[in-house]
């Protein structure tokens, strides 16, 4: 049976299986005209509808051409709802469009897309201001896989609901990835070492010590000197050149915030004198021309084919969440294989430790007053929550028996487990679950929403042995790396102050913190403090710094998280 036989079967089984469980009369949607069919029955609606969707894409995965892919008409013909993209953008453009889009009122009926760049408070605020529904009926009454998982969950149930009671988004989720909650990582191309008969770092001074023989010792062999022995990216998953991987050498880094528990006290980390330890540090590498002065200008593509595109290798160590970040997975220079992440730095304080992410929903579909079939878009929606195989063919349209296919009793015996440690349900059939130069364009790769509550794709035990398998090797190296230095003063996920300190909150975080592609006053004085333009040494230059830091309005901006905090329970 060919791939399209086998998804017209499929889709007429879920059509058919639909039917028989549904039952009942159709709804009438708020467009009076337009009947919704009860919740699990295909199609939605018997008359076709439009929909207008805002997304976004990273183009390190997918084409952004949703409309074109496959999963898109077959989804269409399931539903009998169109997609119409009004706005499709790129991932590191998606905050200044969206904040474009909400300031001017041109909304879509519905935004799409697991990385919305849209914190809790962004989604509390607007709601208020009536740019985004309440769904709460909605759930209640067109969704019941999403309910039924909501109820199974109560601790992400939680993260949806806003101070005054409702909610104005429906989730993704992707708790089972164990090494994204870890993913402040360091990757250090092991051939040098080896080269150079170096061990990996493991304390700061080490680390400079290493990065010092990459510039002094001709590990490439091209006697160019033309080794970077550090680099980084302003674009790239944990690529910054903020590089939190070495700050936690000397304190707590979380960039989100820039916030630090401490027992019941919250600790603005940029004001610290750990902090100002750390600059000092990252600016002695930079000052010996370590740590590349492009990492301030310079986006993933760009860093990436650098690492890539060179007769020889000539990039040392980068931070990155994963090493596909800057080096393309099975890629023809086969560098990909050769970085290798080391364990958090001790730093010269003794501290030792990573930045911990806990699980948290996403806010993935927001729903506008725009949108005349609100009820219709939940039950679109809903589909996904049904099942795992609906979730991978949204994914990345990969089908049950063709793309994977259950344990067999004596894998089962095995132990297999996935990704998060979790026993395994499912395994790949031929290359499954690893991401290589080419891109997943025919599902909706992050614009599927996704729950992931417990990962149950297994891993292989030959990965161990395939330096492709990204997630053997991030599996591996989270547990036996980064686990062990889990430091826990993190903020607890999708905390939304009050009402009365919202407009102020949103003032202070964009003045401290700024917004994607627009720094805060933190991340510039630490570009300066890095690159020498200002002297961190200099006594006066950082009480300049701290008076600014105060203007700026650091005190209220702890206060207020202090007392949302407090609030709402810590943990």
């Amino acid at each position: 049976m060919g791939i399209r036989d086998f998804v017209l079967t499929v889709m007429i089984h879920t059509v058919l299986a639909g039917l028989a469980v549904a039952g009942g009369t159709p709804e009438p949607s708020v467009a009076a005209s337009t009947r919704v069919n009860p919740p699990g029955t295909y199609p939605i609606v018997d008359e076709t509808i439009t929909v207008r969707v805002w997304t976004q894409y990273l183009e390190a995965a997918h084409d952004g051409d949703y409309a074109g892919a496959a999963f898109t008409g077959w989804f269409e013909e399931l539903t009998n709802i169109r997609l119409n993209f009004v706005e499709i953008v790129e991932a590191a453009l998606a905050a200044e469009r969206l904040n474009l889009v909400l300031a001017t009122g041109d909304l879509p009926d519905v935004f799409m897309n697991q990385q919305l760049p849209l914190s809790a408070q962004m989604v509390y605020s607007n709601g208020l201001r009536g740019n985004f529904i309440a769904v709460d009926d909605l759930i209640e009454r067109n969704m019941p896989n999403l309910q039924r998982l909501l109820e199974a969950y109560p601790e992400y149930a939680a993260q949806l609901f806003m101070p005054n009671g409702r909610r104005y988004a429906l989730p993704s989720l992707e708790a089972g990835c164990y090494h994204c909650a870890m993913s402040e990582k360091m990757w250090v191309y092991r051939p040098w070492l080896e080269e150079l008969g170096l061990e990996a770092p493991g304390t700061t001074e080490e680390f400079h010590a290493m990065l010092r023989a990459f510039a002094s010792g001709d590990p490439n062999r091209t006697g160019l000197g033309d080794e970077i022995p550090l680099a980084a990216a302003i674009t790239g998953w944990r690529g910054h050149p903020l590089m939190p991987f070495l700050m936690n050498s000397f304190v707590y880094t979380d960039p989100r915030t820039f916030l630090m528990r401490d027992g019941e006290d919250l600790v603005f980390v940029p004001s610290t004198d750990r902090w100002r330890e750390g600059l000092r540090y990252i600016n002695s590498l930079y000052a010996e021309r370590l740590f590349a002065s492009e990492s301030f200008v310079q986006t993933q593509a760009q860093l990436r084919a650098i690492v890539e595109n060179q007769a020889v290798p000539v990039v040392g160590a980068f931070p990155a969440g994963w090493y596909g970040v800057f080096a393309v997975n099975a890629g023809p220079t086969g560098r990909y294989a050769d970085y290798h992440p080391i364990a958090p730095l001790v730093g010269p304080s003794g501290v030792r430790q990573t930045t911990y992410y806990p699980p948290a929903v996403d806010y993935h579909t927001i729903i506008t007053p725009r949108a005349r079939h609100p009820r219709a878009i939940a039950q679109m929606v809903d589909w996904f929550y049904e099942s795992y195989e609906n979730m991978m063919l949204g994914q990345w349209f990969e089908q049950y028996g063709v793309h994977y296919r259950s344990l067999s009793d004596a894998e089962r015996q095995l132990g297999l487990v996935s990704r998060d440690g979790s026993p395994a349900e499912y395994i790949g059939i031929g290359d499954g679950w690893t991401y290589h130069a080419e891109r997943s364009i025919e599902g909706w790769w992050r614009m599927a929403p996704k729950w992931d509550a417990v990962n149950v794709t297994a891993m292989p035990l030959e990965w161990a042995d395939d330096p492709t398998r990204q997630e053997w090797r991030l599996a591996e190296a989270t547990r036996d790396l980064y686990e062990p230095y889990r430091a826990d003063h993190h903020i607890p996920p999708r905390l939304v102050v009050a009402e009365e300190h919202q407009d102020t909150l949103a003032e202070l975080t964009h003045s401290l913190i700024g917004e994607s592609g627009d720094p805060g006053l933190v991340t510039r004085y630490y570009a300066a403090f890095v690159t020498g333009s200002r002297d961190v040494n200099n006594d006066g230059e950082w009480r300049m710094y701290i008076e600014d830091l105060r203007r700026a309005g650091m005190e209220a901006y702890v206060a207020i998280w202090q007392q949302t905090l407090a609030g709402q329970g810590g943990e």
